[in-house]
């Protein structure tokens, strides 16, 4: 059992002097190592309740007794940011890459990190201030610290005789003087005593305490060290264990976080020092510049320090030293940037990249704790490589922002490099001729060709690649390639080439799967890992094993790449692509054992299905009883056959033919009950219930769909405005979701419906205004296009911008600047454009109802929606995705689907396209109530089919016959018709030009002749 002021035995001497709530670091950092000291450190997490209490940081209120392999994840959310209801995964805006590993890690039980990060977060005086703060004694009197602060106090000191330790942490003024306690016993030598009660420890026994060595009051220590009971001491006013008391004992160094000396302050300043060891000066020097040519190796020198930044120039690892870690440590709390920048090198060289990441990752946090800018670059850029071999991209994007951009070529061979991860092949390979292009004489990017073609079996390219690669490392697979490639890889081939050479030996055939797999396993290149081991799954289904899947998914979590998480998610059979096996293998075991002969048939398709067993029946009975539905008892060898329907849920599913022997007594069948709801499930089609599919448009992959979203992907990571034409409801909006997605752009996606707002409210709404520009302005307000600032702004209905508009919104494409209703100042934006509308801007533009030169600037891509209509042999595919979508939105489960009805749906015209049939749908769920979705439930199936025409064409006749109504209740007198319309007289002209109806001729054809009008007079008189 621990004691310790956190938990309340005492009250601590003072404050944390760190952090101010929860969610700040240094709050969580005592958090976690409280929690760590009582369980955690044996992988045994407690679920701890704690009090924020100030200034003394978090307190235990309660003594734990549940302890899980993980920390509660509200309690880390908690700490994480201030509050249980934040995911406790999502990261902090301001943490840095050590602290987002470290929260990641405590999330899987590893708070190992956390442990390293109180090296960075806090200075040496304010660690040695927390001993007293996060001191913990057991019951042997022995202390415990969280490793950050166990570094510190010598491993002699942690075992002392019962009560000191105790002692030692509570009873301390602010200035970290002991207090005394109790009465003073006359009978020491308190003369001898006051004379050397100011160390916290005696290096060697005074003369004068020589007698009393055997003296309760009196310790001995490893390496003839001695110390003084501190109750005695706190009378003479000596140092507890606080900073002036450790200080001297303290571990020195950079390892204990100690200042650096000269010549290690002036290596982190990169600049040349007298001071730096004999013989080393050329070498760092060499160094400090970055010549690639370095001197001889300098001599070693027995520092910890130098002989670690030695080993940069291939010198031997030195012995493991007083606070560092052994080689291979993943993660300590030992505080030089240097050590971990040659554990991360050492990892490099071992094919070790996610422990090269977590290295570098410590030996940037340390540099930029030491103020070392150029070297915190260094570590940055090292940690890049890293995290781009260990497939982790996000983390390889950040690390990529904190080195700063790289040197020409490189810059651009990285870019290809990342193009081969992010755009499909024939975009990456536009991007690859670009570097070759621009650098040829880079053999990397030549390489890089070959490799391309390789992946992709394009020969040429692999020859053309070869041309220029010069001695790049994968030469010797290029050129094999380009032959039988029967022969194994080269024993010395780097696990890169072996990878390639085996995995192209496995598609053509005659080689052991399990060669792959060991090339596979221990290629430290995961994005490569991922690109070829998605190639032998998709080539080879006979190799898929959920392992081998398992695999792959984890690397493309960690890549974060959408288009390998696709192609990975088409390898996984999917819950719809079969039917449910189990409800046939029920009947069919029910059947198998009866006695009697039992036939079960239905019709599906224009094909007679059948079941059964025993004797078979008469010929042409089940076909008969399929047509049917029923049959008449009839007499047939030694049974009487008898046909009954099976129906369930009012919908017949099918029939079933039973034979019972002819002395039998008749009986109300059970089976058709018994039979009738596995049948209906057998025939019924039932909806996945999960995420349908990874985009947004829905598709079965065939035409006019397919094409759409071939020319989607093809523009989506380029910068062109998309214009999105199609019928109203045909998803428009869901096209510039998916184009948004799919662009890589890290803004956000913001739409406007310009038909929905006035023109001056939506010139506010796209460019936003300055206070005081109209009444009501009372602030500040940014537009929608300085909101999707470095995303996409969706501009719905753009037809029905005003001229005025129009000519602004051009400006903005043109110059890729706004200026605010009210300001004169312009800002530039980062946007891409997509604009939609269902109305045809080519007439539009025609009739000067819309700028020509706007339409250009918007049509840089054109993506043509096709209607609902032009889509009827994807309903079988459609319909049931589009039911899970139903049943969500009406929060409803979701339905089995009755035989035929995509099908029957697929006649109807649905004028209001996808969000037409969306609705019925809804519709639909609601009046099934959990049933099986059937066409009774939709009563558009029940009504006359309508002629098939646009919703357009729908809108566009109605307006006819509204018009022609109006003039012929009106005379045909237009002044009169347009009033009662709300038209303007030439307005009224406008439309009946639009709509087609030639006033002239509509008056004559109304209004009768002279002749007929003297026959009705006639008939009349």
């Amino acid at each position: 059992m621990l004691k310790a002021p956190w938990l309340g035995h005492w009250k601590a001497p003072w404050g944390l002097d760190r952090g101010r709530r929860w969610g700040d670091p240094a709050w969580a950092l005592a958090a976690i190592a409280q929690a760590w000291l009582l369980g955690g450190r044996e992988g045994l997490w407690p679920q701890v309740e704690q009090e924020a209490r100030r200034p003394f940081g978090p307190q235990v209120s309660r003594q734990p007794t549940v302890f899980g392999p993980r920390p509660d994840p509200a309690w880390v959310a908690r700490l994480r940011h201030g509050s249980p209801t934040v995911p406790a995964s999502q990261r902090g805006a301001r943490e840095d890459e050590l602290q987002a590993w470290a929260w990641e890690a405590l999330l899987e039980g590893d708070g190992a990190p956390w442990m390293a990060v109180g090296s960075v977060l806090l200075d040496r005086p304010q660690r040695l201030r927390w001993i007293a703060l996060l001191g913990a004694v057991d019951a042997e009197g022995i202390l415990h610290l969280p490793p950050f602060l166990d570094i510190l106090v010598p491993p002699a000191l942690h075992r002392l005789p019962p009560h000191w330790w105790a002692f030692l942490l509570q009873s301390q003024d602010s200035g970290g003087r002991l207090l005394p306690e109790g009465a003073l016993d006359a009978d020491l030598p308190w003369s001898i005593l006051q004379a050397h009660a100011g160390s916290l420890v005696l290096e060697v026994l005074p003369e004068g305490l020589k007698p009393h060595r055997e003296a309760p009051w009196l310790a001995a220590l490893p390496g003839g060290r001695w110390m003084l009971d501190p109750r005695l001491r706190a009378w003479a006013r000596g140092f507890g264990a606080s900073p002036a008391g450790l200080e001297g004992l303290a571990l020195n160094g950079l390892a204990g976080g100690a200042a650096p000396e000269v010549g290690l302050t002036a290596l982190l300043r990169l600049q040349p020092s007298p001071a730096f060891p004999d013989g080393w000066t050329p070498s760092l020097e060499a160094d400090i510049r970055e010549d690639l040519r370095r001197p001889s190796l300098p001599p070693t020198s027995g520092h910890p320090t130098w002989d670690r930044v030695r080993m940069r120039w291939g010198g031997e690892a030195p012995e493991p030293a007083e606070g560092y870690p052994a080689w291979g440590t993943r993660v300590h709390p030992c505080a030089d940037p240097f050590h971990w920048m040659a554990q991360g090198q050492r990892a490099i060289q071992a094919c070790e990249p996610e422990a090269a990441l977590r290295a570098f990752t410590l030996a940037h946090a340390h540099f930029g704790r030491l103020t070392a800018t150029g070297w915190a670059g260094r570590a940055a850029s090292n940690a890049a490589v890293a995290a781009l071999q260990w497939a982790d991209l996000p983390a390889h994007a950040r690390w990529a922002a904190l080195r700063g951009s790289l040197p020409q070529p490189w810059r651009d061979l990285e870019t290809a490099q990342l193009a081969e991860v992010h755009l499909e092949p024939e975009a990456a390979l536009t991007r690859i001729r670009g570097l070759v292009e621009a650098h040829p004489g880079l053999p990397g990017a030549w390489g890089l060709l070959a490799s391309h073609g390789a992946d992709r079996e394009r020969w040429d390219l692999v020859r053309e690649g070869l041309a220029g690669a010069g001695d790049h490392p994968y030469t010797r697979f290029l050129h094999a390639v380009l032959g039988p490639l029967t022969e194994e890889p080269p024993h010395d081939a780097d696990p890169e080439t072996r990878l390639s050479w085996e995995t192209h030996r496995l598609f053509r055939g005659g080689v052991d799967p399990e060669a792959f797999w060991a090339a596979w396993r221990a290629c430290p290149t995961q994005i490569m890992c991922l690109e070829l081991g998605l190639q032998v799954m998709e080539r080879r289904p006979d190799l898929r094993r959920a392992s081998s899947l398992l695999a792959l998914q984890a690397i493309a979590d960690r890549a974060a790449s959408p288009r390998h998480q696709r192609r990975l998610a088409a390898l996984w059979p999917q819950p719809d692509a079969v039917a449910d096996p189990a409800p046939l293998h029920l009947i069919k075991d029910w059947l198998a054992s009866l006695t009697t002969p039992t036939w079960i048939t239905w019709e599906e398709e224009g094909r007679l299905h059948a079941l059964g067993t025993g004797e078979a029946p008469p010929e042409g009975a089940l076909s008969r009883l399929a047509q049917d539905g029923t049959l008449a008892p009839f007499a047939q060898g030694p049974w009487v056959w008898c046909g009954h329907p099976l129906v369930w849920e009012g919908c017949p599913v099918g029939a079933v033919l039973l034979a019972r022997p002819a002395e039998a007594v008749p009986t109300a069948p059970l089976e058709p009950l018994l039979i009738s709801p596995w049948l209906a499930r057998i025939r019924a089609r039932q909806p996945v219930e999960i995420a349908v599919e990874p985009g947004l448009l829905l598709t079965d992959g065939s035409e006019p769909m397919a094409s759409l979203l071939r020319e989607l992907d093809r523009v989506a990571a380029s910068d062109l405005p998309v214009l999105i034409l199609g019928p109203t409801g045909s998803g428009k909006e869901l096209a510039a979701r998916e184009l948004h997605q799919r662009s890589g752009r890290s803004g956000p996606l913001v739409a406007v419906n310009c038909s929905a707002f006035a023109e001056g409210l939506l010139e506010s709404e796209l460019f936003g205004h300055t206070k005081g520009a109209f009444t009501g302005a009372d602030r500040d307000r940014r537009g929608a296009i300085e909101a999707a600032r470095g995303g996409t702004l969706f501009l719905d209905e753009v037809a029905d911008l005003s001229p005025r508009l129009q000519s602004l919104l051009l400006r903005v494409l043109q110059e890729r600047e706004i200026r605010r209703v009210g300001s004169d100042h312009a800002v530039k934006v980062d946007v891409r454009f997509a604009a939609a509308t269902h109305r045809p801007m080519e007439d539009l533009a025609t009739a000067g109802a819309f700028r020509r030169d706007l339409l250009f600037r918007l049509q840089g891509a054109v993506l043509r929606l096709p209607p609902l209509s032009a889509r009827r042999h994807e309903f079988p595919f459609l319909v049931p995705r589009f039911v899970v979508r139903a049943a969500a939105s009406a929060r409803r489960p979701v339905p089995a689907l009755a035989p035929g009805l995509p099908e029957a749906l697929a006649r109807l015209p649905w004028p209001g396209n996808v969000r037409e049939l969306l609705h019925a749908l809804e519709r639909a769920i609601l009046r099934c109530e959990g049933g099986t979705l059937k066409p009774s439930h939709l009563p558009e199936l029940e009504a006359p089919m309508a002629q098939a025409h646009t919703w357009d064409d729908a809108t566009r006749a109605f307006q006819r016959r509204l018009l022609l109504e109006t003039l012929q209740a009106s005379g045909f007198r237009v002044a009169e018709a347009a009033q009662t319309l709300g038209l303007a007289r030439p307005a009224l002209y406008a439309v009946a030009k639009r709509l087609g109806v030639d006033l002239v001729a509509e008056r004559s054809e109304s209004t009768p002749g002279p002749a007929v009008r003297n026959r009705e007079v006639g008939r009349i008189g």
